[in-house]
């Protein structure tokens, strides 16, 4: 038998709650804690952010992040990262390399995985959530270039407001490098969320449903330099007046290997950004990464 055991912590700045009395470690989580017991092809794990799991938008293939574009007028993409899943809560999970991928099991018994630091926890971040248990597969099926992901989770409604439902999540996705090309899809469905107002009565038609798909290719010039395009939709069945266009996503991605320095820029434009009528947008992003 092996063990494995280790800790990260996520240093995110202001992407996270700036208001002390509630979180008093904004930008700071947990990220990759975990203890592993193995024995052969199988693996016992205890912890969060470590099994797999969907959180992943596999057709931007030369850029970086998200296909999405969050922080457009305050508002979140409706383009689903990881279709609810429960990856970042502590809980205890199993996964099994049947030689042509890995399937996993996951269940927490609810609250998301924060820090202690500053000694600032709060009844809201402690076991703030329900119990969710998350089924996947990764793996190449014996296919030499292939890459797919199959999940779906599901968490106990959660609240006391008689419209809330389960919370589920479903997602299947796919690339497949052909050479110098790379093709790549993905389908993804959320349901019992909430995209309102938060108010009580904003649940009176029910919580939302969001459906994703989106289609990305890319092409390598040669060895240091690649191309690449990703379109992705996402309609949601929002009762909210003016929330009710499809989010559509466009992105244009190039990347050029310096060797020890990678270099990569995007342009993404989107319409109706989390399905409000007319939200529409443009981002620009540039990023360098080496190695060390």
């Amino acid at each position: 038998m092996d063990y494995a055991a280790g800790f990260s912590l996520e240093m995110d700045g202001p992407d996270g709650s700036t208001n002390y009395n509630a979180a008093q470690t904004a930008g700071s989580w947990n990220e990759n804690v975990y203890i592993d017991i193995t024995s052969g092809n199988t693996t016992i794990t205890v912890g969060a952010d470590h099994i797999q799991n969907p959180d992943r938008n596999i057709t931007n293939l030369v850029g970086f992040g998200y296909l999405g574009i969050d922080g457009v007028d305050n508002k979140i993409s409706s383009f689903a990262k990881s279709i609810n899943s429960p990856y970042s809560s502590f809980g205890v999970g199993i996964v099994q390399n049947i030689g042509v991928g890995r399937i996993s099991a996951l269940y927490t018994p609810g609250g998301a995985a924060v820090n202690d630091v500053l000694n600032g926890l709060q009844d809201n971040q402690v076991d703030a959530g329900e119990s969710m248990y998350e089924l996947g597969f990764k793996g190449d099926l014996g296919v030499k270039g292939l890459d797919v992901g199959i999940f779906y989770n599901k968490a106990d409604k959660a609240g006391q407001i008689a419209a809330n439902k389960d919370q589920k999540g479903q997602k299947f996705d796919f690339s497949y490098n052909m050479g110098q090309f790379t093709i790549a899809g993905e389908i993804a469905k959320t349901e019992g969320i909430d995209t309102q107002t938060g108010s009580v009565a904003s649940y009176s038609a029910g919580p939302d449903t969001h459906k994703q798909k989106a289609i990305g290719v890319a092409y390598a010039v040669n060895k240091e330099l690649s191309v690449g395009y990703s379109y992705g939709v996402a309609d949601s069945d929002s009762a909210v007046a003016n929330q009710t266009a499809d989010e559509k996503i466009n992105l244009f991605a190039i990347g050029y290997n310096l060797g020890p320095v990678v270099a990569q820029a995007q342009y993404k434009k989107v319409d109706n950004a989390s399905n409000f009528n007319g939200l529409d947008a443009e981002q620009l992003s540039v990023r360098l990464a080496t190695k060390f």
